[in-house]
């Protein structure tokens, strides 16, 4: 186990982040996996939160200049991130809307190229500092939309190359929610319920803490 007593978590992301979904006070994923984490290495974890609902890829790659989040990048121990789904969801619109097809590509496209600059942004930030960075895939909330699923599938292969790279984790997201959309999905039916949450952050917490821990 590391020598200092308390570490330093930055959540950064969308709406999963923010904790839309739940009653304002309940805990959401942050909240949860801090605590899983708490148990696990046995230390007081300070939890830094900056979750924005409907930011996208972009958005997010842009939140990693504003100087406050920088400066918690700087000191975390544990940064989480959750993006993409926004993206998604506005091509889809695109789709529906015009039928556009070409903007699910490029939109996959983007927010793929943007999840790269955004972890090595967040690299450049942080090399002073041992951390580890986890992702996520994305559920799928409309898995009676074929082109949805096939999207979703599509963005959640490119985001798992990711884990290749020291001390990153990608948390299998899709799995957990798949075929238990009714009772993980709040009543807008996109974002989790408070047991949605809890499963996110239960399957962050499966992947262990190394280097943190050992």
């Amino acid at each position: 186990m590391m020598s200092y007593n308390s570490l330093q978590y930055i959540a950064i992301g969308d709406s999963l982040t923010a904790g839309i979904g739940i009653p304002f006070l309940n805990s959401g994923f942050p909240e949860f996996y801090r605590k899983l984490s708490e148990h696990t290495l046995e230390k007081r974890i300070y939890l830094h939160k900056f979750g924005k609902s409907g930011a996208t890829t972009g958005d997010i790659l842009n939140m990693l200049d504003s100087p406050t989040v920088r400066r918690a990048i700087k000191c975390a121990n544990i940064i989480t991130i959750t993006a993409g789904g926004n993206d998604l969801i506005n091509a889809a619109k695109n789709l529906l809307r015009h039928n556009d097809k070409k903007s699910v590509i490029h939109a996959m496209q983007q927010s793929q190229e943007n999840y790269s600059k955004i972890i090595k942004k967040i690299q450049i930030i942080d090399k002073e500092n041992p951390s580890i960075l986890r992702l996520m895939n994305l559920y799928n909330p409309f898995p009676h939309i074929p082109v949805a699923d096939e999207a979703i599938k599509t963005f959640n292969i490119a985001i798992s190359r990711f884990a290749k790279q020291k001390n990153i984790k990608v948390a299998d997201v899709y799995h957990v929610f798949s075929g238990k959309e009714k009772a993980l999905l709040s009543k807008d039916g996109v974002h989790p319920n408070q047991e949605g949450y809890h499963q996110m952050a239960l399957t962050f917490s499966k992947l262990g803490y190394a280097p943190l821990e050992y």
